[in-house]
Formats: structure tokens, C-alpha cells, sequence
């Protein structure tokens, strides 16, 4: 395949339909990108509870999926009818479908181009056990554990030899989900059960593997991205140490944390690119590590898709991380170098989630009542939220991403401040007061 310039593709794509095979933020902001990235037409998939949404005002047609809110599953039948309508290319978004490595194989078979790697290269990064196998291989240090997967009595074995507290991890996991902690023996086996019942039902795969359980770690990233030609680039760190379930709240960069050095800050990335070249994969994915309060660092998993945090980085570089993923899917080269492309901002992100913080997160579902968002110098807003919009029960509690930056870590916590304090939602519950206890706290500052 020859090389093309991002320009050559933003000719090519233009007038073209591309479909967001996905709902909510994730399906607003790429079709955004699409838009006014390309000049291409963004088609949405929408069941008959999202045709209404205010995410579907971001595309220029709807490719309506039914009543049945699992259909953004059903790959065959999206792909039937991206046929119909001379799709050009899909991208999955997050979640749903978006790691599923059958689907660029179904999309090939189709000639639609998938907006994401091979499913070859997603096998190998995507499965966790996989990839921790390859990471050894290439001398990526991990957490110690089994080396794949394990029944009950494989779990005793290797609790024996590492120690207490481990967790239980879904092969197929991702996203916070299919995590057991155990810290004594007696627990073992009836959270194996239901660790393994919860991995088959989120993920297909009922197949667990030990880690041993790491306290008092920071939880770090490096969002890498990659084009056909084995060019990859390594972005700044992402702190997503701020979790509640193993699930990300608030996402920071570059990391606040005394302990991360430059010499730690090469170190990730080199990891990251290693991992990443190692299986000639292309698209933007992410490598997950945890590291220590001494700087020892550990890879924990791959993502092979565009992340929810990725506008972060988005913001600390002023690029669009959505528009190189489509041009590097349709033959661009990587327009990011070294010389072209320094990091300019902090940022952080607060993910406003339609939940009771005072009822133990509950997800809360309703009509908005009242609707007034953030806005000024150094505020970015993605959204599925508006007055008068009945938020759904049938899908997860995302309502907003809310992302605050500027020139210093100082900086971004005054407008963060100030933006929780201007958001209004009412009619549902949402995060936002427990975002504004966080802030507060002295510790997080």
C-alpha cells in the first residue's frame, strides 16, 4: 500500500459515509470528527431509545437497529446494513463491539475498512493473558502471576508461590470489570465462581488468571498510536489512579505525582512501543501499567481501542487523536513526530456519571430537567445529556466528559473548580457533588 499524506485521505473520505457503529459520547464526538475532520458523512447506529438522544444530532443520518437494546452487538446485522448504505469504513468507538477482534475480520470480508487494527494484532494485545505472555517475552516487566489461565486448584498453586492478596482477572476483561480481590484462602473458591459466572456473561470467555494484588500504586498509561508502515508514537502519560471498582473517575496529564521522572516517563513509553511494534499493530491503543511508590513499574493490560480519557491528551497536545485513527485507517502515514509534537497543556478529566454518589453509586435514570453546561477558556465538554432528555436505564450511566485544561496543574484545578460550579443537571442524579468533594480535598491538590 503506498503512503498517503492525512491530506490525500481527508480528499478521498470527502462526500464518502462512515459509520459509527456505537451510542452516546463515544458515537457524538467521532462523528464530530468525521464531520469536520473530513467533510465525510457520519452515520450513527441508534436502537429505537437512542433515536431521540442528544448524541444523534451529531450525525447526518441514522442507521436505525430496532428495539432491542443489544443490537449494537449485533455485528452482522450492522454490517448487513453498512453494506446497503455503501459504508466506506466503521469505527466502533468504546466499548460494545470495540475489542471484539472478529469485527475487522468481518469488515474485510465485507471491503469495508474497520477503523481499528487486524483482529490478529487485537487478539494478541486484547487478551490479557496473551499479552502478558508477550510482554515477558520482550522484557516488559508484569505483576506477578500465573502464567495464563488457571482452575481453582491452578489458583491455590500460585497463591501458594506469590503470596496474599491476589486478584482474579477476566482473560477477556476490560474496562474495571471481571476483578476479585482476595486476601484470604477461605474466600478462593466461592469468588472464583463468581468471578468466572461475570466473566462469561460480560465477556464470553469464563477463563480466570492470578496477579498478585499491588496496594498503594499509582495507576499509569501511555496512549500510543501507530500507522501500516511500523511508525509508532508514544504520547505522555495518563494518571488514572482515582478509581472507585477498579473503574477510572478522573483521569490527569501529564501525572501530578512526584514519583513520575523523566527517566520513568521514557521507560512507559519505550514499553508501550515495544509491545506495540511487536505485533505490527496500527490504530491508537493504549498500555496500561501499575508502578510502585519506589517507581517500579508493571504492565497490566492493553486497550485496544480509542480510550473514554483519550481527550485528555487530545488537550495537552491541541491534536485530534479520532482524526489520525481514521486517516491511519484509510493508508495516512503518522503525522506525529518528535519535532512537530510537544506537549503544550495540563489536563484532567472528570467523568459525570448518572449514578447517586449517596446511594452507593446507584445509576439513576430520568428526565433532565434542567440542563446548563460549562463553558470558557480551557473547558472541553463531550456530552449525551440535555434538558428535557429521558436518560435511559437500558445502557451504562455516562452523561458527560468533562475535561479542564491549561499551563499548569494549578491552573487546571481553578477552572475545574469553577466548571463543576457552573454545571447544572437536575431531574437525575449525578457525580457531580462527589467531584466537588474531591477537589476539595487537599490530598488530591
Amino acid at each position: 500500500m503506498p503512503e498517503k499524506t492525512l491530506e490525500q485521505v481527508q480528499a478521498e473520505l470527502k462526500g464518502k459515509a462512515i459509520l459509527v457503529a456505537n451510542r452516546g459520547i463515544p458515537a457524538r464526538r467521532i462523528c464530530r470528527a468525521i464531520r469536520e475532520r473530513f467533510g465525510a458523512i457520519a452515520v450513527m447506529t441508534a436502537t429505537d431509545v437512542d433515536k431521540t438522544s442528544p448524541a444523534a444530532s451529531a450525525a447526518q443520518e441514522l442507521m436505525l437497529l430496532g428495539h432491542d437494546p443489544t443490537a449494537y452487538l449485533d455485528l452482522d446485522l450492522i454490517i448487513s446494513k453498512a453494506k446497503a448504505r455503501h459504508i466506506i469504513g466503521i469505527h466502533p468507538g468504546w466499548g460494545f463491539a470495540s475489542e471484539d477482534d472478529s469485527f475487522p475480520r468481518k469488515c474485510e470480508e465485507s471491503s469495508i475498512t474497520f477503523i481499528g487494527s487486524t483482529c490478529e494484532s487485537m487478539n494478541l494485545l486484547g487478551n490479557k493473558v496473551q499479552a502478558r505472555n508477550l510482554a515477558v517475552r520482550l522484557g516488559v516487566p508484569v505483576v506477578p502471576g500465573s502464567d495464563g489461565a488457571v482452575d481453582i486448584e491452578g489458583a491455590r498453586k500460585v497463591i501458594r508461590k506469590i503470596g496474599l492478596p491476589v486478584m482474579l482477572k477476566a482473560e477477556g476483561g476490560g474496562g474495571g470489570r471481571g476483578i476479585f480481590v482476595i486476601r484470604s484462602m477461605q474466600d478462593l473458591e466461592d469468588a472464583f465462581v463468581k468471578a468466572s459466572t461475570m466473566a462469561e456473561a460480560s465477556f464470553g470467555n469464563p477463563r480466570l488468571f492470578v496477579e498478585r494484588y499491588l496496594e498503594h500504586v499509582r495507576h499509569i498509561e501511555i496512549q500510543v498510536i501507530a500507522d501500516k508502515y511500523g511508525n509508532v508514537f508514544a504520547f505522555d502519560e495518563r494518571d488514572c489512579t482515582v478509581q472507585r471498582n477498579h473503574q477510572k473517575l478522573i483521569e490527569i496529564t501529564p501525572s501530578p505525582w512526584p514519583g513520575m521522572t523523566e527517566e520513568l516517563r521514557a521507560r512507559l513509553k519505550e514499553y508501550a512501543r515495544r509491545l506495540v511494534k511487536a505485533v505490527n499493530y496500527y490504530s491508537v491503543a493504549t498500555v496500561e501499567f501499575l508502578v510502585t511508590p519506589d517507581g517500579t513499574p508493571y504492565m497490566i493490560e492493553v486497550n485496544t481501542r480509542l480510550q473514554v480519557e483519550h481527550g485528555i491528551t487530545d488537550s495537552r497536545y491541541g491534536i485530534d487523536l479520532v482524526e489520525a485513527q481514521i486517516a491511519i485507517a484509510f493508508g495516512a502515514r503518522l503525522p506525529f513526530t518528535e519535532e512537530n509534537t510537544q506537549p503544550q497543556n495540563w489536563a484532567m478529566q472528570v467523568r459525570i456519571n448518572c449514578e447517586d454518589p449517596q446511594n452507593n453509586f446507584t445509576p439513576n435514570s430520568g428526565r433532565v430537567t434542567r440542563y446548563v453546561s460549562p463553558g470558557g477558556p480551557g473547558i472541553r465538554l463531550d456530552s449525551n445529556l440535555c434538558a428535557g432528555y429521558d436518560f435511559p436505564s437500558n445502557y451504562d450511566s455516562a452523561g458527560a466528559l468533562l475535561i479542564a485544561f491549561g499551563r499548569s496543574w494549578e491552573r487546571i484545578l481553578r477552572i475545574m473548580d469553577r466548571a463543576l460550579e457552573e454545571y447544572v443537571i437536575s431531574g437525575v442524579k449525578t457525580t457531580l457533588p462527589f467531584y466537588r468533594h474531591i477537589l476539595e480535598n487537599e490530598q488530591f491538590r
